[in-house]
C-alpha cells in the first residue's frame, strides 16, 4: 500500500522509467484484450488505468502492474456473450455489475485473510488451467485472423485470399522472430503494431481496424441486479474474483523471487478488489496482476507502488491526447498479439517432459486443460483441485497410518529399559497403542481397524506422548474405541494427553467418557498403575 515513504529521490527515477517502459508493453495488450472481450478497446484501456491505479494505491505488492489479462478476458467474453443472449436489455450492464461484485468478493477474501490459501494449488492444476486459457485465446482469435471459426476453417482455406489474414500472420512472425536482445528496448508487440498500422495507412487496403477511442472519460454506471441472471451473476463474479486473485498472487510470488521482497497477499487482494469494483462501475474489464508487465516494470527500475500509479496515469494521458489514432490500428495485429500470447502461455515445458512425469500428474494436467476448453475455467479448476486434494489426502493418510502402531510387550523395543521391563512384567495382558505426529481425518478408519483386529480381551493403553494434533474425525474414532471397550467391560488407559491434544478431545468432551484415574500424565505412570492392578 502506498505511503509517504515511497516518495523519495532514491527511487522516483526508477519508478518513472519503470512506468514508461511498462506502459509501452501494456498498451497493445490492453487494446487487444478489450477488442477480444467484445466490450471494445476502451474497456481494456480503462481496465489498465483503473485497476493499475487502485491496485498500486491499496495493494500489497510494491512493483505490481495490474490490468487486463488472458484468463480474465476469456472469462469476460463468455460472460458478456451469455448475459446479452439471456437478457438483451440488461445483459451488458449486468456483466459489468459482475466485475464490481467480483471486486467486493476480492476485498472480502483479503479481509478474511484468505490470500495464503489461493496459492495452495498444485502445479499440474495451474499448468492445465493456464494451458487451457492459451488454447481458448488461440481459438478466440481464429475469426479475427482468418475470418472463420474452427469448424469453418477447412472451407475458409479452400478460398483463402485475405489481406487481413496475411497482415495477421506477418505480425505473428514478427512477434516470434524479433531478436531477444532488442525486446527490452522496443517490445516486439510495439513493432508489430507500428508496422501493421503503417501498412494500413499507406497501402490503402480495406481491412478491419480498432476504431478511435474517445477522449472523453467513461461515464459512471451504477450496478444493476437482474433476478433472471442472479445465479449466473454470483457464479460469474466468483469466477472473475478467483481468476484475478490467482493471477495477482502468482505475479506477487514472482516479484518476491526476483526482488527478494515479501508481498502482503491479503492487502494485495484488497487493492485488486477495489480496482475491479471501480472498473465495473466505469464499464472496464476486470484486471489482475500482469506478470510480464510487472517484470518489465521491475527490471526497468520500478521499486515502489508509485511506478504502478504513474503507469496508469501515462496510459490515461495517451488515451486523452492520442486516442483518435487507434482508428488506424488493424484488428489483425491485435489478434496476432493475443495468438502469440496464447501459444506462449501453454505449458510446453511440462508437455515436453510428459513421458518423465508421474502418470497422475499428467492425467490431472491434461484433464484440467481439456475441461477448461470444453466447459469453463472455474469448473475445470474446482474439479482439478478437488481430485488433487483427494489423492493428496489419501497419500498423507497412508503416511499418517505409519504413525499408529499397536504393540505387545515383545514388540515395543522402542521403550526405555525401565518401561520395557514394566511392560513385559504384565504378561502380555496389555496392548500399547502408540500414536505419533499429526493425525488427520483420513486415518480415522485405519485407526479403528488397527484396534478391532487386536485381541479384545486385553487392556488397551493409548499412548499420546508424540501426538501433535488429532483431528475431530480421529478424535471421534478414539471415542468410539473407548466406548466399545467400556461396553465390553474391558479396561482402557490414556497416557501423555498433551495440551494441544487435550483441546481436541475437549471439543467433544471425550475425557468425560473415561475415569480420571485412567488418564495419566506419563506412560511410566500408566504402566506402574497397571502393574499394581495385576499384583492386587
Amino acid at each position: 500500500m502506498l505511503s509517504l515513504s515511497h516518495f523519495n529521490r532514491r527511487t522516483i527515477k526508477g519508478d518513472i522509467f519503470g512506468a514508461l517502459t511498462s506502459t509501452i508493453v501494456a498498451l497493445p495488450f490492453a487494446l487487444a484484450f478489450g477488442v477480444t472481450s467484445g466490450a471494445g478497446a476502451s474497456a481494456g484501456i480503462y481496465c489498465a488505468i483503473i485497476t493499475g491505479l487502485f491496485a498500486s494505491l491499496f495493494g500489497g505488492t510494491n512493483q505490481q502492474i495490474s490490468g487486463p489479462n488472458t484468463g480474465l478476458t476469456v472469462a469476460m467474453a463468455a460472460i458478456l456473450t451469455s448475459f446479452v443472449a439471456q437478457s438483451p436489455e440488461h445483459g451488458i450492464a449486468a456483466a459489468f455489475t459482475v466485475v464490481s461484485l467480483a471486486g467486493i468478493f476480492q476485498i472480502l477474501f483479503g479481509f478474511f485473510k484468505l490470500g495464503k490459501y489461493f496459492t495452495l494449488v498444485s502445479y499440474p492444476v495451474i499448468s492445465g488451467f493456464t494451458s487451457g486459457i492459451g488454447i481458448l485465446i488461440i481459438l478466440s482469435q481464429l475469426e479475427p485472423l482468418f475470418g472463420a471459426t474452427l469448424t469453418q476453417l477447412p472451407i475458409s482455406f479452400s478460398i483463402f485470399d485475405s489481406t487481413n489474414t496475411l497482415v495477421g500472420l506477418a505480425c505473428i512472425l514478427i512477434l516470434f522472430i524479433w531478436p531477444q536482445k532488442y525486446r527490452h528496448i522496443v517490445p516486439a508487440s510495439i513493432i508489430a503494431v507500428i508496422g501493421a498500422t503503417l501498412f494500413y495507412v499507406f497501402s490503402g487496403v480495406q481491412i478491419p481496424v480498432v476504431g478511435a477511442i474517445s477522449g472523453d472519460l467513461p461515464s459512471l454506471n451504477l450496478p444493476i441486479w437482474d433476478n433472471a441472471l442472479a445465479g449466473e451473476m454470483v457464479k460469474s463474479a466468483l469466477l472473475i474474483a478467483t481468476l484475478s486473485t490467482l493471477d495477482s498472487l502468482m505475479t506477487s510470488l514472482t516479484v518476491d523471487t526476483i526482488s527478494n521482497d515479501f508481498h502482503d497477499s491479503d492487502q494485495e487482494l484488497v487493492g485488486q478488489g477495489i480496482g475491479n469494483f471501480v472498473a465495473g462501475l466505469f464499464g472496464a474489464l476486470p484486471g489482475g496482476g500482469a506478470t510480464m508487465r510487472t517484470i518489465t516494470n521491475l527490471r526497468a527500475g520500478g521499486t515502489t507502488p508509485l511506478s504502478g500509479i504513474l503507469h496508469a496515469l501515462f496510459i490515461l494521458a495517451i488515451v486523452l491526447w492520442a486516442g483518435e489514432y487507434t482508428a488506424y490500428i488493424p484488428v489483425a495485429v491485435l489478434a496476432a498479439i493475443l495468438t502469440h500470447v496464447g501459444i506462449s502461455i501453454i505449458d510446453w515445458n511440462f508437455l515436453k517432459r510428459i513421458h518423465k512425469i508421474p502418470r497422475f500428474s499428467v492425467v490431472l494436467m491434461i484433464s484440467v486443460m481439456l475441461m477448461s476448453v470444453a466447459f469453463d475455467l472455474v469448473t475445470a479448476v474446482l474439479i482439478g483441485v478437488f481430485i488433487d486434494n483427494l489423492v493428496t489426502i489419501r497419500r498423507l493418510s497412508e503416511i499418517q497410518l505409519d504413525n499408529i502402531k499397536l504393540f505387545t510387550a515383545k514388540d515395543a523395543v522402542y521403550l526405555p529399559d525401565e518401561e520395557k521391563r514394566l511392560f513385559e512384567s504384565l504378561d502380555e495382558s496389555v496392548l500399547l497403542l502408540h500414536i505419533t505426529g499429526p493425525i488427520g481425518f483420513g486415518v480415522a478408519r485405519g485407526l479403528k481397524q488397527c484396534v478391532s483386529t487386536a485381541d479384545q480381551d486385553k487392556t488397551l493403553l493409548i499412548d499420546l506422548s508424540d501426538a501433535r494434533f488429532v483431528g475431530i474425525t480421529s478424535t471421534i474414532a478414539i471415542e468410539e474405541i473407548i466406548v466399545g471397550y467400556q461396553n465390553e467391560g474391558k479396561q482402557i488407559i490414556l497416557s501423555n494427553v498433551g495440551d494441544r491434544v487435550r483441546k481436541d478431545f475437549n471439543k467433544i468432551k471425550l475425557l468425560d467418557k473415561i475415569s480420571t484415574d485412567h488418564v495419566f500424565t506419563t506412560r511410566i505412570a500408566a504402566l506402574n498403575y497397571l502393574k499394581q492392578q495385576s499384583a492386587s
